[in-house]
């Protein structure tokens, strides 16, 4: 495969038939799978070294060398917010996953406290919040488009009506066609939800086959029980997160605890039960770090709160 045609394929410069090219060519053998990873790599790390700009680019096809032109601003930009804005920890690793055939995967890690977002292969885009991973394959298959999702992470995926976009979370999954979606899912957590926002979604309990769910605009579901339950979005501040914002209302003292454990990865031990009566409202960055959300809070609950020696876990009296 010419590596001009690659490379504008991944800056999105390719033309219709040089797409379908490039999708057909992985389909042929399991070498051409990792020739394209591989390029695809090298691509990514010269855009986040800064050592690929808007200039020729040049490349070695093994019997002389030609000048490539084309513009990477689009591509560029977008890695820039991973590794600039948000200080994202960004592992694309090539390793094998035995129940897809061994096709190369990318894993994305954001740390505690930060967020990210990303395109997929597809044209997807991902919001991804604290504490959250995802894995994607390089090229997606012929049927559908298939991701892992261990956090919480919203989604505006690309239109294919004949390839099904599913995220696999830990308890459940969530299949569409085209949508604007927030899911939930933490491993080290009981709670998962999914909320829409535009189009439409099939939830689906991964335990029971039985248990699924199809989602209307304005609606989200939660796992309760055993049970997928449906109900009405009624704050959609609560998906500021994307703005690295944590916003509640009419929230209980414990929620909101329950909030900044999973934005921040600590434990926090309520020691004096008379704080669970107290409700709060308001917005706090993120950012701006737990230590000063619990100080603030403090004005309306005079609490208490110290750390362990190696701040994993907060205790607050």
């Amino acid at each position: 495969m010419d590596k001009e045609i690659l490379y504008k394929f991944f800056d999105r410069q390719a033309t219709a038939s040089e797409k379908k090219e490039i999708e057909q060519w992985p389909e042929e053998s399991q070498e051409n799978r990792e020739k394209l990873f591989a390029e695809r790599e090298f691509f990514a790390a010269m855009i986040l070294s800064g050592k690929l700009r808007e200039k020729d680019l040049v490349v070695e096809n093994g019997r002389k060398q030609r000048k490539i032109t084309f513009q990477s601003r689009a591509v560029l930009r977008e890695l820039c917010k991973i590794a600039a804005v948000i200080a994202i920890t960004v592992s694309i690793g090539l390793f094998f996953l035995q129940q897809n055939g061994g096709d190369a995967m990318h894993t994305v890690t954001v740390p505690s406290g930060q967020r990210a977002n990303l395109t997929l292969p597809d044209g997807t885009k991902v919001w991804m919040n604290a504490r959250t991973e995802i894995q994607y394959p390089g090229v997606f298959s012929k049927s559908k488009r298939e991701i892992k999702l261990n956090g919480e992470a919203y989604f505006e995926v690309s239109h294919n009506a004949k390839h099904p976009f599913i995220v696999h979370t830990n308890k459940c999954s969530i299949e569409v066609l085209g949508t604007k979606f927030n899911v939930e899912d933490y491993a080290d957590s009981k709670d998962f939800s999914t909320a829409l926002m535009e189009g439409s979604v099939k939830v689906s309990d991964n335990r029971q086959d039985k248990n699924t769910l199809i989602l209307s605009p304005d609606q989200l579901v939660i796992l309760k029980g055993g049970k997928l339950i449906a109900k009405d979005i009624t704050d959609y501040d609560y998906y500021r997160w994307r703005e690295g914002l944590v916003c509640f209302k009419d929230v209980g003292f414990e929620q909101l605890m329950h909030r900044f454990e999973k934005c921040y990865g600590v434990k926090i031990v309520i020691e004096n039960d008379k704080w669970l009566e107290y409700g709060f409202t308001g917005k706090f960055r993120v950012s701006d770090g737990i230590d000063n959300a619990l100080k603030i809070l403090q004005k309306e609950a005079p609490y208490s709160f110290r750390k362990s020696a190696d701040d994993s876990v907060i205790y607050i009296k």
